[in-house]
């Protein structure tokens, strides 16, 4: 069983995109859809179906089980960590009916997919299962709305621009008001991110928002890599001078988390049009 299990994944991983592109779980009422996958993936309908039916397998082996689902799946089934931690992440998202329909995100590759969501396993896991998000802390990152005072998130905006005119003279005048547009816009997601359907919309958010908007301005991710680590740093240095200490973890965590997720979905997107 294991080999097959590992061949159907590696072969044909548009499947398991189209699979867990539906944003709701899988279950035997799902075969009815399966027919629409292999009209637009060219699959074989046999293959499909076998996709279908270990992803489920796995599932409701590993479901409601406490501990990392990869050590689970490795545990139960014996595959290889990189397979674990694929099905892990499409787990993840079939357990949180995360929308990351290739209709509205066809630029996400697969990979590009499986690697945002292992680091929002990694470091939003809600400490019992890593399927879960840590509910503390997504209260806290909307609490920051309140705390962070709009003449805070100027000086930060202001210290950023700051730093960068000094450090990289020879980036363009423009990223001072994206990054301001960008660091804008990603507070207004992580507010909202407590609302169960503001979550399962956060790649889809992430893509309208911050990625589409950013790869028509000519910059590169080079630049909004830059952009958000200094951010990050700039929010460090402010924050105890304001009074705001007790919020620099949780805004750590969240940008430090979706400044990965950018950079992937931002190279994926370039790769994409490259491609």
């Amino acid at each position: 069983m294991y080999p097959t299990v590992e061949i159907i994944l590696f072969n044909y991983p548009e499947v398991a995109r189209e699979l867990v592109g539906k944003g709701r779980k899988i279950t035997a009422k799902f075969r009815k859809d399966l027919d629409s996958i292999y009209e637009k993936t060219g699959i074989p309908l046999k293959s499909v179906l076998r996709q279908y039916d270990n992803i489920r397998r796995i599932y409701r082996e590993v479901d409601e089980k406490e501990g990392k689902v990869a050590v689970n799946i490795q545990r139960y089934y014996g595959l290889s960590q990189s397979l674990c931690q694929q099905y892990a992440a499409i787990i993840f998202l079939l357990d949180n009916r995360i929308d990351v329909s290739p209709r509205k995100l066809p630029s996400l590759r697969y990979p590009a997919l499986v690697k945002c969501v292992t680091v929002i396993m990694s470091e939003w896991g809600d400490g019992v299962s890593d399927m879960g998000v840590d509910r503390s802390f997504l209260k806290e990152l909307h609490s920051l709305k309140d705390r962070i005072s709009d003449a805070v998130l100027q000086t930060v905006f202001s210290h950023v621009n700051e730093v960068m005119r000094v450090a990289h003279p020879e980036f363009p005048k423009s990223l001072c008001i994206e990054a301001k547009r960008v660091l804008t816009r990603l507070m207004g997601i992580g507010y909202s991110l407590l609302h169960t359907k503001d979550f399962t919309d956060i790649f889809v958010d992430l893509d309208e928002f911050v990625v589409s908007p950013w790869c028509t301005t000519g910059l590169s991710p080079h630049h909004l890599e830059i952009t958000l680590a200094t951010a990050l740093s700039s929010y460090s240095s402010i924050a105890p001078t304001k009074g705001l200490t007790p919020t620099l973890s949780t805004f750590e965590k969240y940008l430090r988390t979706i400044s990965t997720c950018l950079l992937v979905m931002t190279n994926s997107r370039n790769n994409h049009h490259i491609g």
